[in-house]
């Protein structure tokens, strides 16, 4: 069966989504997948942060021993010829083998010289994603590219690299597996990142089913619970999958919320809601997370969660799966499973 490489042209392109994604993929079509990492350069001793997301996908993902190889620092011509000859020898398990590409704090020609070395090692058909159509480099894969995704481009920018970039790299006989758009649920932060933003605290997790997935839901908009003069479920109605903010003391514009698509309640001042809104998110599933900052303050501290976003979500990894069935020719990443 094969192993499918997934190279990024440069760091954050989306080598972790991609791989995530089409893992979800081809297990939804009843592949048996292998998800792991074979290299990874970083100088710390703390657990590879995306084999712990790769197990907590698929808890029943065995990796190669040993994988990934950590290495402190970028490995010399040596150092990387023995990386080599340890993944020429490696078995590898039944199925279809994902690998994402070695990540850590390394240059983005080091990056592609390091991609090329372990594809090859590992007689891997490649996947390059890259955030740019226009700047493909192949040369050093040998032919055992099989396509690229390019990703996250923005909408107003679909059609140009549609019509001028990806119709170009196919002139070159570089296929293009699909454009996946810029997407603001991969942007988005969950529940959980919300409340750690914040130093929240979920306060009716015992009235949550599920309160682990509840808390994984995305975060696409931030509303703010305040004066305006239209009904309040018209106005929170203008978006879905939300966080209200609003003061722990308003019923009414916490109720409102609650009537429309929200994720979750955030409530400020230190004020707990009254047992009529208890009641009501519990039958609506709504973590209700409190913090004793007020409401400004608490939209100051969000102002930065953008920065502590990863793809690291069971909830992305399932929506990337359908923005590459969606967007990509979707036999072409099926049929991988049977090259």
């Amino acid at each position: 069966m094969p192993t499918i490489y997934i190279a990024g042209s440069t760091s954050g392109c989306g080598t972790t989504a991609v791989a995530t994604g089409l893992a979800t993929l081809l297990a939804k079509h009843g592949r048996t997948v292998t998800l792991a990492k074979a290299l990874r350069v970083d100088s710390s001793t703390s657990q590879d942060v995306d084999s712990a997301f790769h197990h907590k996908i698929f808890p029943n993902n065995v990796t190669p021993t040993g994988w990934p190889i950590s290495l402190k620092q970028l490995p010399s011509n040596r150092l990387l010829d023995e990386v080599v000859s340890s993944l020429k020898s490696t078995d590898l398990p039944p199925g279809i083998t994902i690998v994402e590409g070695v990540s850590g704090d390394i240059s983005d020609d080091d990056r592609k010289q390091i991609d090329a070395t372990l594809a090859r090692a590992l007689n891997s058909q490649v996947i390059l994603v890259s955030n740019d159509a226009s700047s493909f480099e192949t040369q050093a894969y040998n032919g055992q590219i099989i396509g690229v995704i390019v990703n996250g481009v923005p909408v107003h920018s679909m059609h140009d690299v549609e019509m001028i970039s990806a119709a170009r790299a196919q002139q070159q006989g570089i296929p293009i597996l699909g454009l996946l758009p810029e997407s603001r649920r991969m942007l988005s932060p969950s529940v959980s990142d919300v409340a750690a933003q914040l130093g929240a605290e979920l306060i009716n997790r015992a009235e949550l089913t599920s309160p682990e997935i509840q808390l994984g839901e995305l975060v696409e908009y931030f509303m703010l619970g305040g004066w305006f003069l239209d009904h309040g479920a018209y106005v929170f109605g203008r978006r879905d999958n939300k966080a209200v903010i609003v003061r722990g003391d308003r019923p009414d514009l916490q109720m409102a919320a609650l009537d429309t698509s929200t994720v979750c309640l955030v409530l400020t001042n230190g004020k707990l809601p009254v047992q009529y809104i208890m009641h009501h998110a519990k039958l609506r599933q709504t973590p209700l997370l409190a913090t004793q900052i007020g409401t400004l303050e608490t939209m100051e501290k969000l102002n930065s969660i953008g920065d502590y976003i990863t793809s690291s979500s069971t909830h992305k990894a399932q929506y990337f799966a359908e923005l590459l069935e969606t967007c990509c020719d979707g036999e072409s990443l099926t049929a991988l499973a049977t090259t």
